[in-house]
């Protein structure tokens, strides 16, 4: 195999095959006869005022729901900030040697409860 490939690698590339020059085959059919062309009809500008309303009803609609769930969610991540900043400051302003007492309190009171 390896002699052969090296035989192919080293013909000439006039030998190789040359695009012909030929013409495409191209088909007709028939239209049915019940054929209707689209043609897209003139809109009134009371249809295209209705419809911008309708448009910005729903806009209106969607953005009113997003508000909503960014609301709930700004609240809940304060109050998660606030009960995280109250429990930093208990912790700060308690001298050392009273939260290796309520360490000690916690983990005994863990223990009787597994």
């Amino acid at each position: 195999m390896g002699a052969q490939e090296k035989e192919e690698d080293a013909a000439p590339p006039a030998e190789k095959k040359e695009k012909q020059k030929h013409s495409k085959e191209v088909f007709f059919s028939m239209l049915p006869d019940r054929y209707e062309p689209l043609i897209e009809e003139e809109e009134t500008p009371e249809e295209r005022r209705r419809r911008k309303e309708e448009k910005k009803r729903r806009k209106k609609k969607k953005h009113k729901k997003y508000r909503k769930n960014v609301g709930k969610a700004l609240r809940f991540s304060w109050s998660c900030l606030v009960l995280g900043l109250q429990s930093l400051a208990s912790a700060y302003s308690t001298p050392l040697s009273a939260v290796s007492v309520v360490v000690a309190e916690v983990h005994r009171t863990a223990g009787r409860k597994a």
